[in-house]
């Protein structure tokens, strides 16, 4: 039997060809797997770290939410706190006006009980003092001590404060219930240098300073002049 060698025999250039094909194709896919290889291993490794990247950001965010999850837990507490002194405040308040009222229902009742006994007095005085002192008792307008500065209504001074007073007007309350016809009888009486006053708003300042509202007073009087509207 004549057997061929395998690798001088026919074919021999055939196998070696087969070979170093096998080999070319084995050394491509070597290399195509590390290529491959590489560029699986550099996109996870990109993707890695943005992913630790986003990680850490998120991270930071959680801990800055937890921050002002602490600050608006903190301003509430402080709102509660304010919520409550106001509400103590208020309170307070109400017992402050519900003591004011109290007190001036007492003055007003002291004020009546006075006018009363004031009356009384004079009642008395008119039935024991002679005519002439009763006069005299009444122009003085010492009675109680009830005399009011009536200088403080503009268009009146010293002079015509005297002459209301000589006519038995001493008090806010009693120029209030003067009608202004009156007033103007009393300056005509006194002569002309008088008689060119206007006692028009008298009456409405009197009801002012009569019920103490002073700031309503001066606010009116910036408007008038000499007593008159501007």
């Amino acid at each position: 039997m004549n057997t061929e060698n395998f690798f001088e025999g026919p074919g021999a250039s055939s196998m070696s060809t087969y070979v170093w094909e096998v080999a070319f194709i084995l050394l491509g896919a070597f290399i195509l797997g590390y290529l491959l290889r590489y560029l699986l291993n550099g996109g996870l490794k990109s993707k890695i770290e943005e992913l630790e990247h986003e990680n850490s950001t998120l991270k930071s965010e959680s801990k800055s939410v937890e921050v002002e999850t602490t600050d608006v837990s903190s301003f509430e507490t402080t709102i509660k706190e304010q919520k409550k002194s106001i509400d103590d405040l208020n309170e307070r308040l109400s017992e402050c006006y519900a003591s004011r009222i109290k007190t001036e229902n007492s003055l007003s009742a002291l004020q009546e009980k006075f006018k009363e006994t004031t009356s009384q007095a004079f009642a008395q005085v008119v039935e024991t003092a002679p005519a002439k002192e009763v006069a005299a008792i009444a122009a003085s307008g010492s009675i109680g001590g009830q005399k009011d500065d009536l200088k403080r209504i503009e268009g009146i001074g010293p002079k015509i404060e005297e002459l209301l007073n000589n006519d038995g007007i001493y008090t806010f309350e009693q120029l209030v219930a003067s009608s202004v016809e009156r007033v103007k009888g009393i300056l005509t009486a006194a002569g002309p240098n008088y008689a060119v006053h206007d006692p028009t708003t008298w009456s409405e300042q009197a009801g002012l300073a009569h019920n103490g509202k002073w700031e309503a007073l001066d606010t009116l009087q910036e408007e008038l002049k000499g007593g008159k509207r501007k």
